[in-house]
């Protein structure tokens, strides 16, 4: 199938199609997939095809269920209760949730039929899908070449047909990269609207630290799709306070699609954003170009423009944990085993962690010792904040690269190990941003761009998505 999730439903509930026919196709399309790529790491495909025979048996559609049937996926780390809970870390794996994350629950109440859990990178933190539990995740458009991370399994299999939606987190790019590599549309929401409990650092080993509430202001939970349509109404399922993340203030049931394009302001970042940031590639910025005269001809207004803070932005995400006292990544990774008894045990054959994790771990012990603190992390990221907003308003967007390049060969990320900060500034920002796919390279990959919007603007890229998915007619192709 490729209907969009929001399709799916409205023809169960027209009886034109089954629960169990919807099911169970997607079902198969991950099963034929997953030998090749790794997506799914948890199937739950039993209970899923039995979950659509009973719904069918009964009778019963139900209309105030806008995902009613529909089938997805979540990534491993979100806990779901019952299920494995391990990050794809050595450390947890033995791991079982003992209760549903909050999108989780919401996303069941709706109606959506949970089939399995997804791939991810070590504990989240890598932007390659790998991790020592379950392997690494291949991009269905090319197996030789990564699918993104962290939620590389959530694109990987949305985009291969297995399901319409999955659920992802992005602390750093972590849902639009993947949905970059793998040609799909994924979406960061804007802070203050979805609540991260059930995931790092809401979790049951953290979410109780005094830390854990501001780290989490920074992440974000949000939906992978293959059709744009879909983004914003799972973004009103998901969304709304919890009483749990104290940062969850809004919901966007109030948010709409905008009518015109014209007069609304897109801004071009020009110049490199960092300066250990690879450039951005010459195809990349040919169609960032391109889509920006597309916009153009509806009556958008194209900006070029530099914003040099955006570097200082690129420092910040770096001290997002380290300015936690009571958190820190060697408690979240390696239960605060030393870095050499680590190196020891590779040198051993036993590899407890990845390197990718190991050299991040490194890297917080050097950015300790220049820790800063709450007042003074908040001081810099509000000045940022301040000078972007006297561009960024509710009629602009920034159009600029998700990656800088399109999908690399695995283990290929630690040649360039800072290409995420195109997206992790907006991490950093609370903004919210939009990966969507717009063409296909010479050599078969995904080429994608990112949509930036102002704070609880998230509407405006996402109107962007479905405007440029229907006019471009980007389409998948599958393995």
């Amino acid at each position: 199938m490729k209907m969009s999730a929001i399709e799916i439903s409205r023809l169960i509930i027209e009886r034109k199609i089954s629960v169990h026919e919807v099911v169970s196709s997607h079902i198969e399309q991950a099963q034929l997939v997953n030998g090749n790529i790794n997506a799914i790491v948890g199937q739950r495909y039993e209970e899923a095809l039995e979950q659509a025979k009973k719904l069918d048996r009964s009778g019963a559609v139900k209309h105030d269920k806008p995902l009613f049937g529909v089938p997805f996926t979540v990534k491993e780390s979100i806990a779901v209760h019952g299920l494995p809970n391990t990050y794809g870390s050595y450390s947890r794996r033995n791991d079982i949730a003992d209760k549903h994350a909050t999108t989780v629950e919401r996303l069941l109440k709706a109606g959506a039929i949970l089939i399995g859990q997804t791939n991810l990178s070590e504990l989240a933190l890598w932007p390659e899908c790998d991790n020592v539990i379950y392997g690494k995740t291949s991009n269905p458009h090319n197996i030789q070449y990564t699918s993104g991370g962290s939620s590389g399994g959530d694109a990987a299999i949305v985009s291969a047909g297995g399901v319409p939606f999955a659920l992802g987190t992005d602390g750093g790019g972590s849902i639009r990269i993947p949905a970059a590599h793998c040609g799909v549309f994924g979406h960061k929401p804007s802070s203050k609207f979805v609540p991260m409990t059930g995931h790092f650092p809401l979790d049951r080993y953290f979410g109780q630290r005094p830390s854990a509430q501001f780290i989490s202001r920074f992440f974000a939970m949000g939906p992978i799709c293959r059709k744009a349509e879909d983004l914003l109404p799972l973004l009103k399922v998901i969304s709304g306070p919890d009483n749990i993340d104290k940062n969850i203030t809004r919901n966007f049931n109030e948010h709409q699609y905008i009518d015109s394009l014209k007069g609304l302001k897109i801004y071009l970042p020009q110049g490199r954003l960092y300066p250990f940031l690879k450039p951005v590639e010459k195809n990349i910025t040919r169609h960032i170009n391109f889509i920006a005269s597309v916009l153009e001809k509806e009556g958008a207004e194209i900006i070029p423009i530099k914003l040099p803070f955006l570097s200082d932005a690129c420092d910040l995400w770096f001290d997002i944990i380290s300015t936690a006292k009571d958190i820190t990544l060697n408690s979240v990774v390696n239960l605060n085993h030393s870095l050499l008894s680590e190196a020891f045990h590779r040198a051993s054959g036993k590899k407890n962690i990845m390197l990718s994790t190991w050299f991040l771990l490194f890297m917080e012990k050097i950015a300790i010792s220049n820790r800063k603190n709450y007042l003074h992390f908040l001081y810099c990221k509000n000045k940022i904040s301040a000078q972007l907003n006297q561009h960024l308003d509710h009629k602009s967007v920034l159009l600029l690269a998700t990656y800088p390049s399109t999908a690399i060969k695995h283990s290929r990320s630690f040649f360039s190990p800072f290409d995420f900060l195109y997206s992790a500034i907006f991490n950093v920002l609370e903004l919210p941003a939009t990966s969507v796919p717009v063409s296909m390279s010479k050599d078969n990959l995904p080429v994608s761009i990112q949509l930036a919007a102002a704070h609880g603007c998230d509407h405006i890229p996402i109107t962007l998505a479905c405007y440029l998915e229907k006019t471009l007619e980007v389409g998948n192709h599958l393995i």
